[in-house]
């Protein structure tokens, strides 16, 4: 055997351990689960998040809307009682109030009206109608016509106060599916609890 023969068959030999050494090393490396647990984690905490971010926009969106309403039955139930005249300061007062009590920054409008009923034209007629806000129109004669199926039955000369509000709701999170912005409406109506008639200035 000459030199260059026993020099490869002694590299060869000093190979074995180090192959062996690699060998076992991958094969120990391909049965570790250490890094499940992270790919995991990875994986699932962008759905965590996205699940918290909905719920609170979810819980928060039905609080507004809840608030909206009861503000709503509120300023309702406030004319109701009412005995004097109305007028332009008054309404400028439940405007207020209802804005403190949704307690938000958002845009909030109003529509106070009282409705009389006439049996023999099968029709309303608006005594007076105020608004505060940029949604709503005045109602008038012509126009509130529209509304006659969402209101209840009424005996001749009967008379109602109806209050409609609504409140452009933006949600604190964009949760992917849904619309962001949207706006929040009551429709809210009641009898007068002590007097028949509810009088209003013009310019209320």
């Amino acid at each position: 055997m000459n030199c260059m023969q026993h020099r490869y068959l002694s590299m060869n030999r000093s190979d074995k351990p180090f192959r062996k050494l690699v060998t076992g090393f991958l094969r120990q490396f391909s049965r570790k689960e250490d890094g499940v647990v992270t790919i995991e984690a990875v994986m699932i905490f962008p759905l965590i998040f996205w699940g918290m971010w909905a719920s609170y926009s979810f819980f928060d969106g039905y609080r507004h809307s809840a608030r909206n309403l009861k503000a709503a039955y509120a300023l309702a139930d406030v004319l109701s009682r009412e005995s004097s005249t109305v007028d332009a300061d008054y309404i400028t007062t439940l405007y207020d109030l209802q804005q403190w009590m949704i307690s938000d920054r958002s845009d909030v409008s109003m529509r106070v009206s009282f409705l009389r009923w006439d049996e023999p034209d099968d029709r309303h007629y608006v005594l007076w109608s105020c608004v505060r806000g940029e949604s709503y129109d005045e109602w008038t004669d012509a126009s509130v016509g529209d509304i006659k199926d969402k209101l209840p039955v009424m005996q001749d000369n009967g008379t109602m106060i109806l209050v409609e509000t609504l409140d452009l709701y933006t949600r604190p999170f964009k949760i992917g599916f849904g619309d962001h912005e949207f706006s929040m409406e009551n429709f809210i109506f009641t009898q007068p609890r002590g007097y028949h008639n509810i009088n209003a200035t013009d310019d209320c």
